[in-house]
């Protein structure tokens, strides 16, 4: 899951946030761009690890095969910065 996670932390750096914990921090800015961007983090990060949750639970059942890091980060939800 490691590479999950980095992929959210290089994901929030690309508008120069240290990492996916502080974009989501900024959901509840008063200022309205950060505001906006803070909550699509939020809800992009849900959205990342339901997936990893739910292709973990595939794997286990044998329904699926282990991905590679590479394999499960480019199947992973795309973020859409807000503009």
């Amino acid at each position: 899951m490691g590479a999950v996670q980095k992929h959210l932390d290089d994901t929030a750096r690309e508008r120069n946030y240290d990492n996916i914990m502080s974009l989501c921090t900024y959901a509840t800015s008063q200022n309205s761009r950060f505001q906006a961007e803070g909550q699509a983090g939020v809800e992009w990060r849900d959205q990342v690890w339901e997936y990893c949750y739910q292709r973990l639970d595939a794997v286990m059942s044998g329904s699926q095969s282990v991905p590679t890091a590479e394999e499960l980060v480019s199947e992973l939800p795309g973020f859409p910065w807000p503009s």
